[in-house]
């Protein structure tokens, strides 16, 4: 269960290739996504890395997408208190 691995994700893609993760399995669980709260992209050499700020209702997480693998990876936790 560690920050910085990659996990399986369920992401929807509509017609203009907007990725929208869904929900995504880490540490066993399946965690559904109530929202999206922040969108943005960055550069990792020649490549864009897509990155989502996401909530479950109880958590705050962060995603990054890389187009070219395909692979999703957690990036970041924040739990309330």
């Amino acid at each position: 269960m560690y920050v910085g691995e990659f996990v399986k994700v369920v992401a929807t893609f509509d017609p203009a290739y907007k990725v929208k993760p869904v929900r995504f399995k880490w540490s066993g669980r399946v965690i559904k996504v109530t929202e999206i709260t922040y969108t943005w992209r960055s550069k990792e050499g020649r490549k864009d890395i897509y990155h989502f700020a996401l909530t479950d209702g109880s958590a705050l997480y962060e995603l990054t997408y890389d187009p070219e693998t395909l692979l999703w990876r957690l990036e970041n936790l924040e739990v309330g208190d």
